[in-house]
């Protein structure tokens, strides 16, 4: 009896070590790396205009992988310049094993706004965030601590996701009042969240042809906030509840007739309200279409227009009133993956103009790498 236990035991030690290895394996690893330079004449950065300039490199840290065959986790850690490490995105996704097929993420992320915002920048076939994406949502995109859902309904042959989560909220209500940087004799009103913020967003995609496919998709996110340092606020009364949220729709079309071409087209457009103390709400609005031609594997080139209309609140001789800004930008792109995937060369031209200053341009040239898996860019 006693050698029949060890046998047992004996042959079901490579199944121990398939069960142990799903979760005891090493994550993958990445670094990613964006070197910049670049030159422009822009009037309000007198002492950069017209110089050739080597911008602080950025660096990103991916660690992700496999928790169990049912779960996966990532986590990104970024420097912005020397001394700016943050933590850009931790999080952990329940793929599969829920009822109604249902999938499960919650951390701090890249939401899934759109097509652009999930994607990392050194992934995008252009160098610059879109106007709009960079008024909305900031500088480095729409991220914020989530849970959320998605489920798969039943379309077809149309695939079709939908999607709906609560937020914390402080990513959205950061960017829904804008002031100016300067000093001001009044007490400034501030943004302070005191509810959850809520996500959601529906998307589809079909084939209408052998080598072309087309996906469409709406977003959705808002937000519940109080104004701080209001004068007629009192200590004991219950703060005013004010709104802000983004809505946006997108539009994406590829042709791929072989692994060595293809045609990319994709546009979003984007509204943002925020309500205010006294007087109407403010409404901005904007979007983005650009397109990118692959050709030969390693090489891309493209175009892309932005622009976006703004309403905030500026501080005037001590009082709020509301200004209204309008920007437009194009732009070129071309890029060079000379080894696989692993890097990257791209060299780019922007043009803005505004109905308050004089247009100026902008070039850049970008060399991205990765050691890891995580690829600098999309093939």
């Amino acid at each position: 009896m006693r050698y029949w236990i060890i046998g047992l035991i004996v042959c079901l030690l490579p199944v121990g070590h398939d069960l142990l290895a799903q979760t005891s394996l090493n994550p993958d690893l990445s670094v990613i790396g964006d070197i910049r330079v670049f030159s422009h004449d822009n009037g309000s950065l007198p002492a950069e205009a017209e110089k050739l300039i080597v911008a602080d490199p950025q660096m990103e840290i991916v660690i992700s992988g496999y928790l169990n065959p049912y779960a996966r986790a990532e986590a990104v850690i970024g420097w912005h310049g020397e001394d700016q490490a943050e933590i850009e995105e931790i999080y952990g996704t329940i793929l599969r094993g829920l009822p109604l097929g249902m999938n499960l993420r919650a951390g701090k992320y890249l939401l899934e706004y759109g097509r652009l915002n999930p994607v990392h920048e050194h992934a995008w076939s252009f160098i610059k965030r879109p106007l709009p994406h960079e008024h909305f949502f900031g500088e480095h995109g729409l991220a914020d601590m989530a849970i959320r859902a998605s489920f798969l309904l039943p379309t077809g042959n149309a695939y079709t996701e939908l999607m709906g989560g609560l937020l914390k909220g402080d990513a959205l209500i950061g960017h829904s009042h804008d002031h100016d940087d300067t000093d001001h004799d009044h007490e400034e009103e501030t943004p302070e969240r005191i509810d959850l913020g809520g996500f959601s967003r529906l998307t589809t995609s079909l084939a209408v042809s052998e080598n072309s496919e087309l996906a469409m998709g709406i977003s959705m996110i808002n937000s519940v906030y109080s104004l701080e340092g209001h004068e007629d606020h009192d200590d004991h009364a219950e703060p005013e509840q004010l709104r802000a949220g983004i809505y946006g729709v997108d539009l994406k079309f590829k042709n791929k007739p072989s692994r060595y071409t293809s045609l990319q087209v994709e546009g979003e457009a984007l509204m943002r309200i925020a309500e205010r103390h006294e007087g109407d709400d403010l409404k901005s609005y904007g979007g983005y279409l650009y397109a990118d031609y692959r050709f030969r594997q390693k090489y891309n080139l493209g175009g892309i227009f932005e622009f976006t209309s703004l309403e905030e609140e500026h501080d005037h001789d001590g009082e709020l009133e509301i200004h209204d800004s309008d920007i437009w930008r194009a732009g070129l792109f071309v890029g060079l993956a000379p080894v696989e995937e692993t890097s990257l060369v791209r060299l780019t031209g922007h043009w803005t103009e505004s109905d308050e200053d004089d247009g100026f341009w902008e070039l850049a040239l970008q060399f991205v790498f990765s050691l890891g898996p995580h690829q600098p860019h999309n093939f």
